[in-house]
């Protein structure tokens, strides 16, 4: 039997405020304008070999703010992007071409279109809504890297291609730190003391029932651990919890495992509200199990070395200048004026976290995060209280590690997005039931909360060991760790089923 929750609590916390909200009231608008989108979102398509990039079938390139003020030309050979963009282009250029493919993000033509410019003057209008896949004329890659930040290249325009594309986002605020990524993702790292995929750590803040870190830490951060320590082809796993889940305890881990794969769940910090330069500051940064918030000192000299973070936290990705939530959560009930002023404080940006790692001299591969808070309402089924992050679980392991090929995150954690679109295309059904008012607003709750989810960083990135590749018999791949040698096995990894 569905019952309406009397309030949900959420992973934000401003360091003052609890956070707690009040269900949903009032006139739960259509979904198109609570999108901000003027299409319907698509499952991402299972194309043939959708995860090699390179094949000119699927493709990778850029996208960039459009400049009025540069001529075609100079438009299609990124003149306006920094140089290290201009390296990018070229080295991942497509067979005959000079640059990857460049699209243009233009804040003044109707959202779901890129424009692509030619050398010779002539450019293209091409729809986001239903691409044509590829790096020729009239199509758009798979593969999509924003550069640029969410002021200029609006959250908005990532959460809709994300519904049809793999992409990702580059904002770091220095040349020298966009060198530093480039430089590794050009050469895959090469040059670089690289980290260690068989050595994941798991950190889960939990302040106890009834608080969401509590639900987190379990449906989350303990499915994955499982999944972890019950793989052999894994070695050391570390998972902390509870009192473990300390700050001083995840720079450890994170200096002493090297490890490929993070995964932390907790509250992000979003305040205090009243110093905005406090909150700018410490965005989305994880607080641990004492309600203390990680800062750049905790993780001391961690070197990432091509590893891949997923924070399930209030905007561990960055803020947007209004809530996705405020039409559903209004200013007069409870989380609703904390929403508010999250948005109006913070505004939109990346967190800097991310951003810090991202740009480091030997950087992250990619992050994932939220851009919103996530609800404990939305973690479980409200009629039969199925827990529903065996999505995250299946793409964070199943799809991440899958030892078939190299597994872009891109391509990994596309099946949220189209958990994403299932949750939206429900929520503007037609049909009416006693429960259909509610499942509309959990629906549309859910979807949201899957859709702010984001990839800072290349979407290429993959995290096959960042050491040598070798082909070991059967076309499997091995990994070198060290002086050792890993082949593919025939359980574990190589057992999986990977989708696409």
């Amino acid at each position: 039997m569905l019952e309406r929750p009397s309030q949900m609590r959420t992973n934000a916390w401003t360091g003052e405020e609890t956070p707690i909200f009040d269900f949903p009231a009032g006139t739960i608008p259509d979904l198109a304008s609570l999108l901000h989108l003027p299409f319907k979102v698509l499952a991402p398509p299972h194309l043939p070999k959708a995860w090699d990039w390179r094949s000119p079938d699927v493709g990778w390139g850029v996208i960039l703010c459009d400049d009025p003020g540069r001529s075609p030309a100079e438009k299609a050979a990124a003149a306006d992007a920094p140089k290290s963009i201009r390296r990018l282009l070229a080295a991942r250029a497509p067979a005959g071409a000079a640059l990857a493919p460049i699209l243009r993000y233009q804040p003044n033509k109707p959202k779901g279109q890129l424009c692509r410019y030619f050398s010779d003057g002539g450019h293209e209008m091409l729809s986001t809504s239903a691409p044509d896949r590829g790096v020729r004329t009239g199509q758009i890659p798979q593969y999509l890297l924003i550069y640029g930040s969410p002021a200029k290249i609006p959250w908005a325009v990532q959460f809709g291609l994300n519904a049809s594309a793999f992409v990702g986002r580059l904002d770091l605020g220095t040349d020298e730190g966009l060198e530093h990524y480039v430089d590794a993702l050009i050469t895959d790292w090469a040059a670089h003391a690289r980290c260690k995929a068989r050595k994941p750590v798991i950190w889960s803040a939990d302040w106890g029932q009834p608080d969401v870190t509590s639900m987190m830490a379990r449906i989350v951060g303990g499915k994955l651990a499982a999944k972890f320590a019950a793989d052999t082809d894994f070695g050391e796993r570390l998972w902390l919890t509870g009192p473990q889940a300390t700050r001083t305890a995840l720079g450890e881990a994170l200096n002493s495992q090297r490890p490929g794969f993070i995964c932390t769940t907790s509250h992000g910090m979003t305040g205090p509200l009243a110093d905005s330069l406090a909150t700018k500051a410490q965005l989305g940064s994880p607080v641990d199990t004492f309600r203390n918030v990680v800062r750049p000192v905790d993780i001391g000299g961690w070197q990432p070395g091509g590893a891949i973070w997923y924070s399930h936290a209030c905007c561990s990705a960055g803020s947007d200048s209004v809530s996705r939530y405020a039409d559903l959560i209004s200013a007069t009930q409870r989380g609703g004026q904390m929403l508010r002023q999250i948005a109006a404080t913070a505004g939109s940006r990346v967190a800097p976290l991310p951003r810090a790692l991202l740009g480091a001299l030997n950087p992250l591969g990619a992050f994932v995060g939220h851009v919103e808070p996530t609800f404990d309402w939305t973690l479980r089924e409200p009629i039969n209280h199925q827990e529903l992050t065996h999505t995250i679980v299946r793409c964070l392991y199943d799809r991440l590690f899958t030892a078939e090929h190299p597994a872009p995150i891109g391509w990994a954690i596309a099946d949220l997005f189209a958990e994403a679109a299932s949750f939206l295309s429900l929520a503007d059904a037609p049909g009416e039931t006693d429960a259909r008012p509610m499942m509309k607003i959990y629906n549309q709750l859910a979807g949201i909360d899957r859709q702010n989810i984001v990839i800072l960083g290349d979407p290429t990135v993959t995290l096959r060991p960042y050491a040598e590749r070798v082909m070991i018999n059967s076309n499997r791949w091995g990994e070198t760790d060290g002086n050792r040698c890993f082949p593919a096995r025939n359980h574990g990894l190589q057992s999986r089923n990977p989708i696409g």
